[in-house]
């Protein structure tokens, strides 16, 4: 069929709701109608070498500064990030699961670096993304500093949906009637 899965694509599905719950409104009005536009793409930066899905051992920091977060440390698995504009981001900011902050970043900032992950089947979905004293805004906070657990328990549903392989199966089965 050659119909291109997209799975990887979806994070519409997934981060455009939480921008709508957590970002600040006008950051939302004005964020969002780029991702669902297609104008661009964001990834989401949870999973850390070593801990995998586990969000409580995030190891990656965010630390108060001038006006903002310098966040330091690496997130892996974080799919397409070599092709994204923005990053919802998973940070500690102090213990436990009320010490995790979401942040929403500028792929393009000083600071981080993305290196594709080449897979068995030759494609570049997954990438490292290691944060370099990365200077984020106060008003690019997602919710309140420590919301983060919350931010990730809201958003998780999306991507663990049945939504995804609905709409490749819906796709399929109309080309196949095409066809």
């Amino acid at each position: 069929r050659g119909l291109a899965e997209p799975g990887g694509w979806s994070m519409v599905e997934v981060l455009a709701p939480t921008m709508i719950a957590y970002a600040r409104p006008e950051l939302a009005a004005e964020m969002v109608p780029l991702l669902l536009g297609g104008a661009e793409q964001w990834c989401q930066g949870f999973s850390e070498p070593g801990s995998g899905s586990d969000l409580a051992s995030l190891s990656t920091r965010a630390v108060p500064g001038d006006g903002g977060w310098v966040i330091t440390g690496q997130k892996v698995w974080t799919s397409f990030a070599q092709c994204a504009q923005r990053c919802v981001l998973l940070a500690r900011t102090g213990p436990g699961h009320a010490g995790i902050t979401a942040f929403f970043l500028d792929m393009d900032t000083p600071g981080i670096t993305v290196r594709p992950l080449r897979t068995m089947h030759g494609v570049d979905e997954f990438c490292e993304v290691f944060f370099d004293d990365v200077v984020v805004a106060d008003d690019r906070l997602l919710g309140r500093p420590g919301d983060g657990w919350q931010v990730a328990m809201d958003l998780l549903p999306h991507e663990r949906s049945t939504c995804f392989w609905h709409r490749i199966a819906h796709l399929y089965t109309r080309l196949d009637r095409l066809a």
